[in-house]
Parts: structure tokens; C-alpha cells; sequence
């Protein structure tokens, strides 16, 4: 008998009006329905087909007054490691609260069934930290050196982006490096008068000495920011701290506003840019030395000549808003999400060697998201479907994924609103 639920999933939400949203102060924000609001992180159960179903009756497993704007989050699976705190290491979430004085809080799960279905409920542990930063948009976990956990927050910030490393406390996390990112490129003077640190991303380890590689896409200067990491322990009282150094810069095209990274996770040294400004997706490529170049020129997620000028599209950034771009399991494939025109575009990644570049990539499909803004976009592990996340029509959808050509059709939605990620996880992990 199959499980009943092939993933969990848990979607964090905007608990305030207005979020998120460059167009907001100019021309009052992208058209949506303005009466709903998010209630807090949902979780939802994803079957093998993609269906998709509250959980806790839809209510939130973590509110907005515990949280508010707990807009990102990742997961943290079941682990021994020691460098985690004890009550996160049968699983648990590390969530952002996108406020102007940024903090993060953890969760630990406990997971009930009941007549009426799964029951999840969160517990916080320690007090929420402060990033150092405004708005923090982006968070993930990883291990330094394979037995140091850390957690690393992306500041999008409003006078400055800031990278914030947090590693295991007394009983909880806390804070050990904050990186301050400074001016911008002001290529694009509405949004880049100073960096912005939208998201980071793992990488395997290439620096001398380097225990962890991390990139971070900064959409303010236009820049990937390559840093090395190792750990350090202090020998009066054995408590660690993180050693970060810059390592180098992959200068992206002017105003072209960097937002994530993602490594190909066949082809290790490929990554994909997704630029939100200019509603592109940017094949590079990682060399020996650890640097990165780009492959070839930056491709659109819009079709040619959309908008126009007669299309109310148009005024805001001529229509280019680009969001989410995520790799499929077997490396062949990239999705990208482009707001306002709310699209997916499916493209194939051609062969790449190191001694044979990409043959870039191919558009082989561009399909409606069925709703408004898709903000964050969810490959399932097995690559069967992939999640949606959208901001403005206030839901989840599901899309049902073809293995061999990559193409994609709508399977279900669920109603989330301000449905800002969505994450998911094999419910025997948490």
C-alpha cells in the first residue's frame, strides 16, 4: 500500500499587504486582489501524482503573530550531527521574517495522525535572531566541512545587503559572521542604488582550504559573490565561529539584477542564473581555479516583443519581473518563472563537457503558471512534478512533469495566501 503522502510540503506566506513588490511605491503595486493576506507557514500534502491537500485543516502550523512575514524557509531533514542543535535533529524549519529589522527563527515538528488527517505542529526553539540585515528573503542549510552545520541568510536589505552566517548556540543558533555588501551598481537607479543579497547557494569546495563554497547573488551590484569557508574554534571557551573570505566576482550584465543560483545537479560545475530585471536566465560555468564565466549570452523567459506598449504590463519594467529558475533531477533541464507575464519557461540544457562548452539552451516550451506572480518555483526530488508558489492569486498549483521532454501541464491547486515558497520533504525525514 502506497503512503498517503509522497512529500510534505510547507509553504511560507507574506502576513502583510504590500511585500515584495519594486512596483509598489511607483505605481501601487502589481493588480491583485489586495483583501487577502497571508495567515503563516501552511503545510500541505503532495501525493505521488501531484494532488495536493491541507494539512492541520489548513490552518497555519506556525502563525504571524509567532513570525510575521515568514515570506522563506528551508528544511531541515533528520540528522545526528552534533554541531545541530538537540531539538532540531529529528527535523524541524529555519524560517525568515522579511521585516525590516530582519530576524530568523527554528522550529522543531511534531507530526500526529489523526481521524481527521496529519497534524503538524511547530514549537519554537530559543528566541528569534536577529539577521543583522532588513528583509531577509532567503535561508538555507548546509554543513562545513561535513560536521558543521551552518545557516546562512540572504539581507535583501534597504540600504545594503547583508550575507549572515549562524551556527549551533548553547541551545539553539546563533550568530557568528554578517557580511555587508555596500554600494550597487545603479545600472538600474529605481533598484540599484546599493547591493541586495537575494539568495546563496552551496557549492563544492575548489579554494585552497575551503571547507564550504558559497555563492551569493547579489541583484544590486549585478555580481555572484564567491566565498570560502572553514571553521575556527576559540580556545578559551571551545566555542566556534565561521571564517568567510571573499573569493571573487562573476560580473553579471549591467542592470541585469542577479536574484538566485542553482548548480546543475549532474553537470557540478554548470550553474543557471535567473535576472530578474531583465527576465533572463544565465547559463555559467565554474572553471578549475574556482572562477566562474559565463556560457554564451543570457536567454529570455518572455516572448519577443511582449508586452507592447499597449499592454498594462508594460509600465511595469516594460513587463520584465523574472522569479524562480530551478534545474530538473537529471540535469536537463531548466524552468523559469517569469511575474507578470506568469509563464514557465522550459528550456533543455544542451551537452557540456570541460573541454566542450554548453550548447546553450533550447526553448522547448513555455506554459501558463495558471495563476498570478509565481514567486518561488519547487522541483520534487523525483522529478515526477514541480510546485508553484504564487504571490498574487494567492495559491499552490502542482504541474505534472514529463521525465523525457521535460514538458509540463497543470495538476492542482490549493488556496495559500501570499503564498511566498513552497518546500518539500519525504514525511519520514521529519
Amino acid at each position: 500500500m502506497e503512503p498517503q503522502y509522497k512529500y510534505i510540503g510547507f509553504v511560507g506566506c507574506y502576513t502583510k499587504e504590500g511585500q515584495a513588490d519594486p512596483f509598489e511605491a511607483s505605481h501601487g503595486g502589481a493588480p491583485h486582489d489586495r483583501s487577502k493576506i497571508g495567515a503563516g507557514v501552511l503545510a500541505i500534502g503532495v501525493s505521488a501524482s501531484g494532488n495536493l491537500s491541507f494539512l492541520n485543516s489548513g490552518e497555519p502550523i506556525i502563525k504571524a503573530d509567532e513570525l510575521p512575514n515568514p515570506s522563506y524557509l528551508c528544511i531541515l531533514e533528520r540528522s545526528k550531527n552534533s554541531s545541530r542543535p538537540a531539538a532540531l535533529r529529528d527535523g524541524g524549519l529555519c524560517i525568515v521574517s522579511e521585516v525590516e529589522k530582519g530576524a530568523f527563527q527554528s522550529f522543531s515538528l511534531c507530526c500526529n495522525q489523526t481521524q481527521s488527517g496529519l497534524d503538524i505542529t511547530g514549537s519554537a526553539i530559543g528566541e528569534a535572531l536577529e539577521t543583522g540585515g532588513s528583509y531577509p528573503c532567503h535561508i538555507i542549510s548546509s554543513d562545513v566541512g561535513g560536521d558543521m552545520e551552518c545557516i546562512a541568510v540572504c539581507n535583501y536589505g534597504e540600504d545594503e545587503g547583508v550575507l549572515s552566517m549562524f551556527g549551533k548556540g548553547s541551545d539553539s543558533y546563533s550568530r557568528k559572521v554578517c557580511i555587508r555588501f555596500g554600494p550597487g551598481s545603479k545600472a538600474d537607479p529605481d533598484r540599484q542604488q546599493t547591493s541586495h543579497a537575494h539568495a546563496a547557494s552551496v557549492v563544492t569546495p575548489t579554494f585552497p582550504y575551503s571547507l564550504m563554497d558559497l555563492c551569493c547573488a547579489d541583484l544590486g551590484s549585478d555580481a555572484i559573490v564567491q566565498f570560502s569557508m572553514g571553521t575556527d574554534v576559540s580556545s578559551a571557551d571551545g566555542e566556534f565561529s565561521f571564517q568567510c573570505v571573499e573569493k571573487g566576482r562573476l560580473a553579471a550584465p549591467p542592470g541585469s539584477g542577479p536574484r538566485s543560483l542553482m548548480m546543475n545537479p549532474v553537470f557540478k560545475n554548470v550553474a543557471v542564473i535567473s535576472l530578474e530585471l531583465t527576465a533572463q536566465v544565465w547559463l555559467i560555468c565554474r572553471l578549475k581555479d574556482g572562477s566562474f564565466k559565463g556560457l554564451g549570452d543570457p536567454v529570455s523567459v518572455l516572448p519577443e516583443n511582449w508586452p507592447g506598449e499597449s499592454l498594462e504590463e508594460d509600465k511595469f519594467n516594460h513587463g520584465r519581473w523574472a522569479s524562480d529558475a530551478v534545474w530538473s533531477p537529471d540535469g536537463k533541464f531548466v524552468y523559469a518563472a517569469a511575474r507578470l507575464h506568469n509563464s514557465i519557461s522550459v528550456f533543455q540544457f544542451g551537452t557540456y563537457s570541460e573541454s566542450v562548452e554548453s550548447e546553450g539552451l533550447k526553448l522547448v516550451q513555455r506554459v501558463p503558471t495558471e495563476g498570478l506572480t509565481p514567486r518561488c518555483l519547487c522541483m520534487s526530488e523525483c522529478g515526477k512534478f514541480m510546485l508553484v508558489a504564487h504571490q498574487h492569486s494567492h495559491d499552490i498549483t502542482s504541474f505534472q512533469r514529463n521525465e523525457s521532454n521535460g514538458t509540463i501541464k497543470i495538476k492542482d491547486r490549493l488556496e495559500a495566501p501570499n503564498a511566498a515558497c513552497v518546500k518539500l520533504v519525504c514525511p519520514d525525514q521529519i
